[in-house]
């Protein structure tokens, strides 16, 4: 009886560090693309910037707002908010970064169910006559906190995305738009110090967010 025991301590003992391993190595990932997308926005000439007419090339940053929807129980549709940046690589492909943060709560047995998703995507932009539509892939760590105001558990799984949205451009260097974005969080872990693993179930969310950017 012991000995098994001990072989199933053992056995959760090796699946939190391969948990703990994987998440390291996803943060390093991410980390590293910010990095890399940093270094090719910072190295895009202003000569190509000061040629855009429209969503072809240059850089842009902006902020977005509208509701987040988690598809989880005891969860509901609460606001939602975020900054954007990317890059151009041409005039149908594009990189950048984001952050979004959704902050509420529940009651009853969830409590507060804060998240905040970030990370960095890829995006392919429509020419012709379906130009300012683009979609694309996310892949990021979540920070997802839950729990009542006494007793509150912070955990980091990861979480992938895919957006679809429209930029229409008042100006050569301002736009607004839309965008739709599904997104898979996967299953998270904490233990906090009274030694109770609390584990978030993985998930998934949409989101509907109206978007101001500006263009370099």
């Amino acid at each position: 009886m012991f000995q098994k025991c001990q072989s199933q301590v053992q056995l959760k003992v090796q699946r939190a560090s391969r948990n703990a391993s994987m998440a390291s190595a996803l943060r390093m990932a991410v980390a590293l693309g910010f990095v890399v997308s940093l270094g090719i926005m910072a190295a895009m000439p202003a000569a190509q910037a000061a040629t855009r007419s429209d969503s072809t090339s240059g850089m842009s940053f902006g902020a977005l707002g509208g509701m987040l929807v988690p598809n989880k129980s005891g969860t509901a549709a609460r606001p939602g908010f975020g900054v954007h940046v990317g890059a151009q690589l041409g005039t149908e492909f594009g990189i950048g970064g984001y952050y979004l943060s959704s902050k509420k709560d529940e009651g009853g047995t969830v409590g507060q169910f804060d998240m905040d998703l970030f990370g960095i995507e890829g995006v392919y932009r429509f020419e012709g006559e379906a130009k300012g539509g683009y979609f694309g892939g996310r892949l990021g760590i979540s920070k997802i906190n839950v729990g009542s105001a006494t007793s509150q558990v912070n955990m980091s799984p990861y979480h992938i995305g895919f957006i679809g949205g429209y930029d229409r451009f008042l100006t050569d260097f301002i736009s607004i738009g839309g965008e739709l974005g599904f997104y898979s969080v996967g299953k998270g872990e904490s233990t906090p110090q009274s030694g109770v693993t609390v584990t978030v179930d993985s998930f998934t969310a949409l989101s509907f967010l109206a978007s101001v950017k500006f263009w370099l």
